[in-house]
């Protein structure tokens, strides 16, 4: 017990960022995903809120919160070629307080069409922002801290950390391709690498760095009739030694004023993750809940984490398809 508490608060306190934040609703978290999704599919605006509440078997679940606005403009004499320009934000705690992640980044893209009809897009996006990551270490014990029965918080640690909290630059770039095969399908697939500089995060004074990450995404828009469309989506991740691979689809039915929402997402050897939302009039509201299906089902209850999405697209047009940068 001694030690597993040990191990435990060291590894809180500040040596494991193998892995980011991560989202169900990734198709929603776009400016998080990859910087060239600023401002693609928002004419002239957009806002995003998304809360995510996850591990709750364990006394204090892991709760995440992210924010973003993006719009995108041109400029007459530069055909062809849009600018995006965002702004987005999250903050992640695990613990009661103990471990806080908190990022703010400006994210600009550059859309350029490369054939007549602007059916073929191609986009390139990058963020730079400030991170910072803390700790409360008067919260964690340590093996100094045990007096032979239990463990004594009054007692040094003895630990050489040099600050309870750091900040550190943080640069990501991405890629974006569109295609248009005709007026019942569209597709978009991309590529992103976050944290190019490797941000130093060490509350000890140690060169601890955040990994590369790199991920992948794609998403297709497949109308099927005058009244639903099925949009099938997939997004895999590699930092470190951590892989995520998340597929599935979301299912809309209605008007172009009201539709109805149904998904069924996987995360691979994880979770299963079921969704319903509405889409009303370009706010597009989302819930989906994680069913945690690992070797772990015996400790989690099969539960996982619940997400709750709302996107805003601002339009000059009423449309009815709110991420499509073909309209």
């Amino acid at each position: 017990m001694r030690n597993l508490v040990f191990i435990l608060s060291f590894l809180i306190a500040g040596n494991i960022f193998s892995q980011d934040i991560h989202f169900s609703q990734f198709y929603n978290a776009l400016l998080t995903v990859n910087p060239a999704l600023t401002g693609v599919g928002a004419k002239p605006l957009r806002l995003g809120l998304i809360y995510r509440n996850q591990g709750r078997t364990i006394p204090v679940p892991y709760k995440t919160y992210t924010a973003f606005i993006d719009g995108r403009f041109s400029f007459k004499k530069v055909n062809r070629t849009w600018f995006g320009v965002g702004l987005s934000a999250y903050n992640d705690h695990a613990g009661d307080g103990i471990l806080s992640n908190t990022f703010a980044a400006l994210s600009f893209s550059v859309t350029r069409g490369f054939n007549r009809y602007n059916t073929f897009l191609v986009s390139m996006g990058f963020s730079a922002g400030l991170l910072n990551r803390s700790v409360q270490f008067s919260n964690l014990v340590f093996d100094d801290q045990w007096n032979g029965v239990k463990f004594d918080p009054s007692l040094g640690s003895n630990e050489p950390f040099v600050s309870q909290s750091v900040f550190a630059p943080d640069i990501n770039f991405g890629v974006l391709i569109s295609y248009l095969f005709n007026s019942d399908v569209k597709m978009e697939a991309g590529t992103a690498l976050h944290h190019i500089n490797k941000p130093k995060t060490s509350f000890y004074d140690a060169d601890n760095r955040i990994d590369w990450k790199l991920l992948t995404h794609a998403r297709m828009e497949i109308t099927l009739d005058n009244k639903s469309r099925f949009v099938p989506a997939v997004f895999y991740s590699v930092q470190a030694s951590t892989q995520e691979l998340v597929f599935g689809g979301n299912l809309y039915y209605g008007s172009s004023d009201f539709e109805l929402i149904g998904g069924l997402w996987y995360r691979w050897a994880r979770d299963v993750i079921p969704g319903v939302g509405i889409n009303y009039r370009n706010y597009n509201f989302m819930l989906t809940y994680d069913v945690n299906i690992s070797a772990l089902h015996g400790a989690s209850n099969y539960l996982g984490g619940i997400e709750i999405s709302l996107v805003k697209v601002f339009r000059k047009k009423t449309s009815r398809y709110p991420c499509s940068e073909f309209k």
